[in-house]
């Protein structure tokens, strides 16, 4: 009884629940297998590739741990299974071991001289409890090697799997970077468009400025034309947009009517190389019968916007001039102005004796905006932008980007400071005279035999024209139109009435003006009679008094220009007469 005490079937459910340990291998690999899947997942977006070597890692110690338990539990399986046997094959032999243990080199008792307790502990070592313990620590053995190899399928896998990431990541960096690149090159774009769109806005504010300056001093009707197709067409990469191009946009590139001044320059250099490289007795120039030599800026400016703007391939914006487009002005304004000279040699005879002379014969052949047509093969679209760019109703418009228009209406301001030197008394009539004459100083040339009678900005001053009247050094020669001293006191006296009539009245020349005149004393000069050279050579306006001194407005050959001249006294080399019109009488 002592023995059967001892020997329990306790130890065999030890070691059972000892190698169920080693059957939990699987579960445990399949367990660290989807944590290590589920790591590798919430890893996947990292741009550091490290996370691949930390998964690989945790998989393999995490198998080798299962493995290293299995396999200890597995021999310790195998141990108690040992011990299992060898207390069997002990038997119960007293002499032996009073214990029941097993000793090696006796045989077990068989038959009738079994006890009782013998063949109870038999019954114990073959109840079915027992039995399976040396195949379930096969079984382990076996769990721990399919382990092992799941283990080492499972850290390859990962691997895999981590590898597959990592190069996915890269290539979203890859494609970060790439996007990161276009984003900066669309960012330096959208700069470099705004700044472009910002120049071209900037341009349309000066230039409606500009048109308001127009609606105040008249001509309204035609104005709110203008405006309306202008808010409607103009963009930049309209034709319309080169009515833009003459405001300045803080850039090393020139207005549009920096450039038409530099081409009329061009023209004029050729014209004085023509005469200086062809001796002659006579000049004779002519541009289609008309003494100024560019006379189609118009034609010019509109072709040229049709050609840059509505080019189908590889239009450019107009409402700004670059080099480049400045380049392609001057090809369209030789292709519209062509020179042509020739020497020609006359006789004269009297009877008596013969003489020759020699003329040389200049010509510049102006083509219209219908002849560019078929010469830059326009399409009906580019034909039907060009016959609405030549439109009466822009004539102003071009005026101010050929530079043969300038904005004289003066601001209150300055017809403030004029109207300082001005009697308080003076009627509106001779106040609108000074006013006129004030208007023009500073911005009309000297050009001998320059008329106008134009109310308003003559669109011929500026442009390069030959000199037609006889007595001055400068006839024959071109030069800009202006005007002449009496012209200017005929321009002046229309617009102060508003009524171009009036020149019949005050005259043209000034011989015919101071014969308009009644003769007064110097002292008793007013604000708005005329001032005489004591041959009648020279005729300005007497616009004011200041410290004492007349001030007299007049075109003056010596400054080339509309200028204001005081005056301390009569002089016989200067200013002599004084006339007061009859027109204020």
């Amino acid at each position: 009884m002592r023995v059967m005490k001892e020997i329990r079937t306790k130890l065999t459910i030890k070691d059972i629940k000892v190698l169920d340990k080693a059957s939990d291998v699987s579960h445990r690999m399949k367990n660290a297998y989807i944590r290590t899947k589920e790591k590798d997942g919430q890893n996947r977006h990292n741009e550091d590739s490290n996370y691949v070597d930390n998964a690989v890692g945790t998989v393999k110690d995490g198998s080798e741990k299962v493995a290293r338990e299995a396999v200890t539990a597995g021999k310790y399986g195998k141990n108690t299974v040992w011990k299992i046997r060898e207390r069997r094959r002990a038997g119960t032999n007293t002499s032996n071991s009073a214990t029941g243990v097993y000793q090696p080199g006796h045989a077990r008792k068989t038959g009738a001289g079994v006890s009782r307790a013998e063949r109870k502990w038999d019954q114990t070592l073959q109840n079915p409890v027992c039995q399976p313990a040396k195949g379930m620590a096969k079984t382990a053995q076996k769990r721990v090697k399919t382990a092992e190899r799941s283990a080492k399928t499972a850290i390859k896998t990962s691997q895999s799997a981590t590898r597959t990431a990592v190069k996915a990541a890269q290539s979203s960096q890859r494609a970060a970077q790439a996007a990161r690149a276009a984003a900066r090159a669309a960012t330096a774009s959208a700069k470099a468009a705004a700044k472009t769109m910002a120049v071209t806005i900037k341009a349309i504010i000066a230039t409606l400025k500009s048109l308001i300056a127009i609606i105040a001093a008249g001509g309204w009707a035609a104005v709110v034309v203008i405006l309306l197709i202008c808010l409607v067409g103009l963009m930049s990469s309209s034709v319309f947009g080169v009515f833009f191009s003459n405001e300045d946009t803080g850039k090393n590139t020139p207005v549009m009517s920096e450039a038409v001044s530099r081409l009329n320059g061009e023209l004029t250099a050729k014209l004085e190389q023509i005469e200086k490289e062809n001796p002659h007795d006579t000049l004779a120039l002519s541009n289609n019968g008309s003494s100024n030599m560019v006379s189609n800026w118009r034609d010019i400016l509109a072709v040229y916007a049709v050609k840059v703007a509505a080019d189908p391939e590889k239009g450019m914006q107009v409402a700004t001039l670059d080099n480049t487009k400045a380049g392609i002005l001057r090809d369209i304004f030789w292709d519209m102005n062509k020179i042509d000279y020739w020497l020609e040699t006359v006789e004269h005879t009297d009877g008596k004796t013969t003489s020759t002379e020699t003329v040389l014969h200049i010509r510049v052949t102006a083509k219209s905006y219908s002849d560019m047509m078929a010469q830059y093969h326009f399409d009906p679209q580019q034909v039907g932008m060009l016959n609405e760019l030549v439109q009466d109703k822009y004539n102003q418009l071009f005026m101010r980007l050929i530079g043969s228009y300038t904005d004289i209406t003066l601001s209150p301001q300055e017809v403030a400071a004029i109207t300082q030197n001005l009697p308080p008394d003076l009627d509106e009539q001779r106040r609108n005279t000074i006013l006129a004459a004030y208007s023009l100083i500073g911005n009309v040339s000297y050009f001998w035999g320059g008329k106008s009678t134009v109310i308003g900005w003559d669109s011929r001053w500026g442009t390069p024209t030959k000199v037609t009247a006889e007595g001055s050094s400068t006839t024959g020669a071109v030069r800009p139109y202006g005007l002449d001293c009496s012209g200017y006191v005929a321009w002046v006296f229309a617009n102060a009435a508003g009524n171009a009539d009036v020149v019949e009245i005050i005259g043209t020349g000034t011989a015919s003006q101071y014969a308009a005149c009644t003769p007064v004393n110097w002292s008793s000069a007013l604000p708005g009679d005329l001032a005489f050279y004591p041959d009648l050579s020279h005729v300005g306006i007497v616009v004011g008094k200041q410290n004492g001194d007349l001030l007299i407005a007049n075109c003056n050959a010596r400054e080339n220009n509309v200028t204001l001249t005081s005056v301390s006294g009569s002089s016989s080399s200067g200013f002599y007469i004084i006339g007061r019109p009859k027109l204020f009488e």
